[in-house]
């Protein structure tokens, strides 16, 4: 019998072997061809050349690819791992197709090409690195002016190339090709897709104003995507924007939509967010593996990303302080003096990168502390009841008629009443703890039908947040954009830690908090002051005593846009009880021991001057805990 392979055998006509060779050689030549592509060879000869560059018009992007390798920390990364881009061709232009980029975001919310803001004598100043005397603001583009430096007027934000260039959403689909390429972060960016922070879960889920949580500074998500337990793409939804047409009586285009939530998506992270930190010594490619405090506040790139936006104090606008807090030149927290960053007390949790835990907990360096405030008078407060004293930022919000940029829309947010307000009112969470918190007035224009008040509601009934919020019902009779809803926000705040509050804050008849503020929003009017003030006792929690200085409105604008809140200063009341209730008799008795304790310290100090550590321990453990007995 003679020998046979098998039926495979039986199939290997010269025609069968023909079509094989072929099938074998396209799938060669397409991935030899893709090996081929994937090369930065024509970006290391243009750009690492200085010749080329100066022959070029742009001296100040030359670099090697050692300094790149250097800057960034990844001593393998080629050009197009992180720009993509043809990396084959000697032509400028077909070189840059396709190429990721810094985003320059104008006033109208549109991409501003760089070329258009910047022409080639622009040598210095167009680069992405920090200048300026204000940090809060160095990494955005600058312009020359009477011999000094300002902020160029064409551009309103810079966002790094892992957006969406026409959503300015975070684009996974971007990163899957980049960051999170095989090879190099993948199991990174698995982990951040499914993150409250990589989903954008808090923002999605308010789909109009009312829905599903009531209505919030940041307003609903415009024209978003739907929330989502993976984050797939990047683009617009306009379901929401059909609900929340609905909901008013003036007209509010898709384009209107768009807009809005280009400047909600412009706040919300990316990973180059975190990671992606352009420095003087260092320069333009500079990254740092682990999350600085900068960049959670947005490194230096304005107010309006990430967490210097300062609709709340807790959001960390006040951690950094100085340039970067809203008014600028608040003391920092306490911990950041000590070289302490975010990320040290709101590390990762179990979903991975990004995965930021919002609860801190003060017991992992203040163990005995801890101890001595869980068996104390005072163990139904939190830390920062007493330790967090005044809340910055907007002290008013107004939605009204305005403008983006030059293009009207119905929802021009009027927020930039800057000011600070203190001692902060102390209200229970869920589960009665007392905590202090931010309460500021807020209204939106031309809504359609009649709301009802709602009382006092948490957001998030399960505890995931402390924040709340109180309708207040829809009001006429104003001279223009009726009806308008009232609400009052009540958030939690969390930063800056310093030096306490005093006890008669607290242990009074009634709380009471003062609101002092600059209307310093570009619209409306010209500048001017005002403030309030918050009481909250056994009967009500009411914001009263509004008052202003004179208010030059401008041409084409009316007080019902931006600052409804003066026709109806008697409507911000919810009824309940808000006291601390107070023990005349307790009080007395602890604020004896309290100045005994203080006197007893300083004669300790005497004691143990040669060990501060032990006596900084004492002292800690019986102002926090008056009644814990202690040797020595």
């Amino acid at each position: 019998m003679p020998f046979k392979l098998g039926k495979i055998s039986d199939l290997a006509t010269p025609l069968t072997i023909l079509i094989f060779s072929i099938q074998f050689f396209l799938v060669l030549g397409y991935f030899g061809y893709g090996y081929y592509m994937d090369s930065s060879e024509s970006c290391i000869n243009c750009h690492g050349s200085k010749e080329k560059m100066n022959e070029l018009g742009y001296p100040q992007f030359y670099i090697t690819l050692d300094e790149v390798r250097k800057a960034t920390g990844h001593k393998t990364v080629q050009c197009r791992d992180c720009h993509l881009g043809n990396g084959r061709t000697s032509d400028k232009d077909k070189a840059h197709k396709g190429m990721l980029k810094a985003i320059f975001v104008d006033e109208n919310a549109e991409p501003v090409e760089r070329n258009k803001v910047y022409s080639k004598e622009d040598i210095e100043l167009n680069r992405i690195r920090p200048s300026g005397e204000n940090s809060l603001f160095e990494l955005l583009p600058k312009q020359r002016e009477n011999e000094g430096f300002y902020l160029h007027t064409q551009v309103r934000n810079i966002l790094w190339h892992d957006r969406d260039p026409y959503t300015f959403n975070f684009d996974p689909k971007i990163s899957e090709k980049t960051c999170g390429k095989r090879g190099c972060h993948s199991e990174e960016l698995k982990q951040f897709r499914s993150t409250i922070m990589g989903i954008n879960y808090r923002q999605r889920t308010m789909r109009t104003w009312l829905e599903p949580y009531g209505p919030h500074n940041c307003g609903p998500s415009f024209a978003d995507l739907p929330p989502e337990e993976i984050l797939k793409s990047a683009g617009f939804d306009f379901t929401n924007t059909e609900k929340i047409r609905k909901e008013i009586n003036i007209p509010f285009t898709n384009q209107q939509a768009i807009t809005k939530q280009r400047l909600c998506n412009v706040c919300h992270a990316s990973c180059l967010d975190c990671h992606y930190a352009p420095n003087k010594e260092k320069g333009t490619h500079a990254f740092i593996k682990v999350p600085d405090s900068y960049s959670c506040m947005g490194r230096g790139r304005g107010n309006s990303v990430c967490h210097t936006g300062s609709g709340h104090s807790r959001r960390g606008e006040t951690y950094i302080g100085k340039f970067y807090s809203i008014p600028q030149g608040r003391k920092p927290d306490i911990h950041f003096t000590k070289g302490i960053q975010c990320v040290e007390c709101h590390p990762t949790g179990k979903k991975g990168m990004g995965d930021m835990q919002r609860k801190a907990t003060c017991g992992d360096c203040h163990v005995e502390i801890e101890k001595a405030h869980a068996n104390s008078i005072h163990k139904n407060l939190t830390c920062a009841a007493c330790h967090v004293t005044e809340a910055s930022g907007y002290q008013i919000t107004i939605w009204g008629k305005g403008y983006i940029g030059e293009n009207p829309n119905p929802f021009k947010k009027y927020s930039l009443y800057y000011g600070i307000q203190k001692p902060l009112i102390l209200m229970k969470d869920q589960k009665g703890i007392w905590f202090p918190v931010k309460i500021f007035p807020h209204s939106v224009g031309n809504f359609q039908r009649d709301i009802p008040p709602s009382g006092l509601k948490f957001r998030w009934l399960n505890g995931e947040t402390r924040d709340m919020y109180a309708i207040l019902g829809t009001f006429d009779g104003l001279p223009s954009s009726n009806k308008h809803l009232l609400w009052l926000q009540i958030e939690e705040v969390a930063h800056p830690f310093g030096k306490v509050r005093g006890c008669k804050s607290c242990h009074s008849r009634r709380q009471v908090s003062v609101s002092t503020w600059k209307y310093e929003d570009i619209q409306g009017a010209e500048p001017f002051k005002g403030g309030y003030k918050i009481v909250a006792d056994e009967k009500r929690l009411q914001l009263k005593d509004f008052w202003h200085t004179e208010i030059k409105v401008q041409q084409g604008f009316e007080i019902s846009d931006f600052a409804s809140w003066i026709y109806l200063t008697d409507k911000w009341t919810v009824e309940g009880d808000f006291s601390i209730k107070v023990d005349t008799k307790k009080y007395k008795k602890y604020e004896k021991l309290y100045r005994e304790n203080l006197e007893r310290i300083k004669k300790l100090k005497n004691k143990h001057k040669d060990s501060p550590e032990l006596l900084k321990k004492i002292r800690g453990i019986i102002i926090h805990n008056p009644d814990q007995k202690i040797s020595g």
